[in-house]
């Protein structure tokens, strides 16, 4: 497949890069430094360096990225700003990506939120959804409204809280609803879900919830 990852610097995007290229996957990564996705990234896969293309941008321009996805089979979102304030990176990101898709006219994408949006959450994910990450959640609300379009193939998965390590493949997944008890999730189970989800789509229009 030809999939175009944007995040390909974070947490998970930097997992997710050289995970595709393994698999065979044509990968463009697009990122506002792509000077961090560096050879020893691809280092981590067999797979030849003709497969990836960086491209740096702004990903709140949608000429840029629309020019960056164009001819993608899926675009796989693991863009995320790190603050805590209030900001509308996020939904500025939403509506950025929603127009790029369009105007490449690239219908599938797959985008990481967060589980802080699910009301059933339990109460500890309610409690620090509505005190330390009430921005987070505000504005990560915001960009799903932005992102959930009718016309567009789109997966939202809203994983708990995220940890380092291999992944565990014993990821729980939930349409809808964050799996029962679920507290976190290693990042490289995250990257895993989204790679099979975009190879295999089992939930296009829905929003997920992942936890180990």
């Amino acid at each position: 497949m030809r999939l175009t990852i944007l995040g390909a610097t974070g947490g998970i995007g930097r997992l997710l890069l050289p995970l595709a290229l393994d698999q065979g996957h044509e990968v463009t990564a697009f990122a506002r430094a792509p000077e961090k996705i560096t050879a020893k990234i691809a280092a981590k896969t067999a797979a030849p360096n003709s497969r990836l293309r960086i491209l740096g941008g702004d990903l709140l321009n949608p000429t840029e990225m629309a020019a960056a996805i164009q001819n993608s089979d899926a675009v796989l979102s693991a863009f995320g700003p790190t603050t805590l304030a209030s900001t509308h990176q996020r939904r500025n990101f939403g509506h950025t990506l929603v127009e790029a898709l369009r105007t490449a006219r690239v219908n599938r994408f797959l985008h990481v939120s967060t589980a802080f949006l699910f009301r059933d959450g339990g109460l500890l994910v309610n409690l620090m959804a509505n005190t330390l990450f009430h921005n987070v959640t505000a504005d990560s609300r915001d960009c799903e409204t932005e992102m959930t379009q009718p016309d567009l193939a789109w997966t939202i998965v809203r994983p708990p809280r995220l940890l380092n390590g291999p992944p565990t493949h014993r990821t729980r997944i939930v349409a809808g609803h964050l799996p029962q008890g679920g507290f976190t999730i290693s990042r490289a189970d995250v990257a895993a879900f989204l790679l099979q989800e975009a190879v295999t789509p089992r939930y296009i229009r829905q929003v997920v919830g992942i936890s180990n």
